[in-house]
């Protein structure tokens, strides 16, 4: 059986050949991936220079299957999962303009014939090893003409064309050509006219009921999803969160039209990504306001980042085109790592998204633990702007976050120390004097090192560097 993912977060790992036909370097050296925390790599199963699967020829040394055994062994060795895609680049020649309209055509037939013949083929291998295949990728997309490259009467008879000759003999997953969505001059397109289009030809023309009647489902095992908003960095988080929404909510609509109001189909994210050419503190920040979106969201299956590393016309990768050394590692690296530490403990999406990160995107653990310690958004609000800022900032020799509630009745900061792994927090009159009397972390006492205690009394105490402050009714003991 597969290995599954071990959370919703995966990525995407660039072009696995190279034009000679020799494993691309990500894919011949697997620690690259697993080394970024990804619990799961989309791998595009290319047919490089080769003219189909079962070709025999030897590239790099192998045959096609050699080649792609070996990068599917190798990952999975390092624990890392696989998001199967067999796209246009299964099929040579590719699909040229021959389904942008319902009308069929020997070139649409012959070409249809070959795509499915070559699926059959890669499930048949790899059945037992990838954990889900998605089929033609993004079809609603122009791709430099005027209209869909595939008409949604093309993209339904492929999912049943596909989905009646593997599933009967192989137990995977098949997910939907994944639909691209985006913002527009013109207002939003969520992609959901063309999924519901989609089901009405499987549906009321090309036999879908049937299919379900023999095999259980419509002709796909999940939606494949590639929403690709709020690109430029006048859109703030907020905004990204709310669009996602609305995007993953127009899909779902589509969804429960046809297979009602509790399905099991469920949404893949396969891609989605930001560019950094338009500021690093504005990918990393739209990483977390999506990653956030989506571990929250039950009908999402997965969440994959696009991508590795960046190649002409992108900027959304973890790497720059300079390789895949440390140096060549960019901001939103370390950022997609701790997303992926946050999808594997479930305690942490509990944390609304602005808690524990600075302006760039960057999470401190030791805030979020504090946050969680003291009883997080139930008991301390969530964070507000008290002088630096609403995200965590620079305060003296460290990092600090100021929260308070709705109503405004209790504040408190957490603050974490340069050099330590503990952050701690203060509330009340103690953090109140700490703060406006004594100058806070710029003053004498400096950062606390303990969290507020009550001494033989009953009374509030706090330990700092230098000093402590008590409470005493009418005082302050410093």
């Amino acid at each position: 059986m597969a290995l599954a993912p071990s959370s919703k977060i995966g990525l995407d790992g660039n072009s696995p050949l190279e034009p000679t036909g020799c494993p691309a370097p990500q894919m011949a050296e697997p620690r690259i991936i697993a080394e970024t925390g990804t619990s799961m790599v989309r791998l595009n199963f290319i047919l490089g220079p080769w003219s189909s699967p079962a070709d025999r020829s030897l590239y790099c040394g192998k045959t096609w299957f050699e080649t792609f055994d070996a990068i599917v062994d190798g990952l999975l060795a390092k624990n890392v999962a696989i998001y199967g895609l067999v796209g246009l680049e299964s099929v040579k020649p590719g699909p040229g303009d021959n389904f942008r309209r319902k009308t069929p055509g020997p070139g649409a037939e012959d070409w249809l014939r070959r795509y499915v013949e070559n699926v059959y083929t890669i499930v048949e291998h790899f059945s037992d090893r990838v954990w889900v295949f998605e089929l033609i990728n993004e079809p609603n997309n122009w791709f430099g003409g005027t209209t869909s490259l595939f008409h949604p009467y093309w993209m339904a008879r492929i999912q049943k064309e596909v989905y009646l000759v593997v599933k009967p003999k192989f137990n995977v997953r098949i997910i939907s050509g994944p639909i691209l969505a985006h913002d527009l001059p013109t207002g939003a397109d969520t992609g959901a006219s063309y999924l519901r289009q989609m089901y009405y030809y499987g549906v009321r023309e090309l036999g879908w009921g049937e299919v379900k009647s023999s095999l259980g489902s419509y002709p796909l095992d999940g939606v494949g999803y590639h929403p690709y908003i709020g690109q430029t960095r006048d859109k703030s988080p907020d905004y990204i969160q709310a669009t996602l929404r609305t995007y993953l909510n127009a899909i779902w609509e589509s969804i429960t039209l046809y297979e009602g109001k509790s399905p099991s189909t469920r949404i893949y994210v396969s891609e989605i990504g930001w560019d950094s050419e338009q500021g690093d503190d504005f990918q990393a920040a739209a990483m977390a306001a999506a990653f956030y979106t989506l571990l929250k969201d039950e009908r999402v299956q997965a969440a994959v980042w696009f991508c590795l590393r960046d190649f002409p016309g992108t900027t959304k990768g973890l790497y720059t085109q300079a390789g895949f050394g440390t140096l060549a590692r960019k901001p939103i690296y370390y950022r997609f790592q701790e997303w992926a530490n946050i999808s594997r403990n479930p305690a942490l999406l509990d944390v609304p998204v602005q808690v524990g990160r600075d302006a760039s995107g960057r999470i401190y653990w030791p805030i979020i633990e504090c946050y969680l310690r003291h009883g997080g958004e139930k008991n301390l609000g969530l964070p507000f702007d008290n002088g630096g800022g609403v995200p965590v900032h620079r305060w003296g020799n460290g990092w600090v976050q100021d929260f308070q509630r709705p109503d405004g009745s209790f504040k408190s900061i957490i603050m974490l120390r340069d050099g330590t792994s503990k952050a701690y927090i203060l509330y009340g009159p103690i953090r109140d004097y700490y703060i406006y009397e004594k100058g806070g972390a710029e003053g004498p006492l400096g950062y606390p090192v303990e969290d507020p205690s009550t001494d033989e009394w009953g009374l509030p105490k706090v330990r700092f560097e230098r000093g402590m402050i008590a409470f005493r009714p009418m005082a302050f003991l410093v």
